[in-house]
């Protein structure tokens, strides 16, 4: 053993903040081995390697295998790793906003959720809705048959995905309430597909698919149930509508607070189903 200051493979793992059993492996998979082995075949390090593991571990933790770490460790130059770095920070940035993005998605989950447990449902209220930009579908036929409105959802779906505005937004529909309310049928359904955008980049506002959701007050009503069904609802607007002389919309926004991917029970489904109004 020539002057150099030695410490044990226990010491060194304490001193570095990982376990003896994984400077043995990386020993046996010459990844990084000890400065010295005495007769005995006991480990022993030397300060100067500390830097050595510490760059081990940091290429392990930005998603490195121990192969690609191997690879460096034994080529590395200034080159080498300058590229090496460049390539991950690319990497990372990459998976940075991807987990940004999930973030926010389940933020704006939780708090529709938590919007939709805190109100009553069955009952008008009046709320002022600010303008808001939505991604719209193409217009779906009233007659139009199962696969074509599956064609026009399947179409609108993609279009979210490519501009990454499905961040924890639900689908929500637009119905001609007023047809269904004053037909026969018995079941909601909708003239078009539409997503709330919070962050609209100026480059999509001549898009054809681009809208407005226009200002003004609007009657909500929190209908509980499956979304199929909110047009068991809509009397609630036209009775209050007559009471206080109001002129209503033609259309609802339908947006699902609670569906089915936070409820297996679709009889506990929340759709918030909106008619802007004016006073007659």
């Amino acid at each position: 053993m020539n002057n150099k200051c030695y410490i044990t493979i226990s010491e060194f793992a304490n001193l570095v903040g990982i376990s003896r059993q994984t400077l043995i492996f990386y020993d046996a998979k010459k990844i990084f081995s000890p400065s010295y082995k005495d007769e005995n075949g006991y480990r022993h390090y030397d300060l100067h390697q500390i830097d050595h593991i510490v760059t081990i571990q940091a290429l392990k933790s930005i998603g490195l295998s121990l192969k690609e770490i191997k690879s460096y460790i034994e080529t590395r130059n200034a080159s080498e790793t300058y590229s090496l770095f460049h390539n991950q920070i690319k990497k990372l940035t990459l998976s940075r906003e991807t987990l940004d993005h999930t973030i926010r998605m389940m933020n704006n989950k939780c708090n529709v959720i938590d919007k939709a447990m805190r109100i009553n449902t069955n009952m008008v209220y009046v709320e002022y809705h600010p303008k808001t930009y939505i991604i719209r579908s193409k217009e779906i036929p009233a007659d139009a048959s199962a696969n074509i409105q599956y064609e026009v959802l399947s179409e609108h779906l993609k279009y979210r995905r490519k501009h990454n505005f499905h961040c924890g937004r639900e689908l929500g529909g637009i119905a001609p309430w007023k047809k269904i309310y004053n037909s026969d049928t018995k079941s909601t359904y909708y003239s078009r597909y539409y997503t709330i955008v919070d962050d609209l980049n100026s480059s999509y506002l001549d898009e054809k698919y681009i809208d407005i959701k226009m200002p003004g007050n609007y009657l909500v009503v929190y209908h509980k149930g499956s979304y199929i069904e909110t047009y068991n609802s809509y009397h609630l607007f036209v009775e209050y509508a007559k009471i206080h002389n109001l002129k209503l919309s033609d259309f609802s926004y339908e947006e699902s607070l609670i569906d089915e991917v936070s409820e297996a029970n679709p009889d506990n489904y929340i759709t918030q189903v909106s008619i802007m109004f004016e006073k007659l």
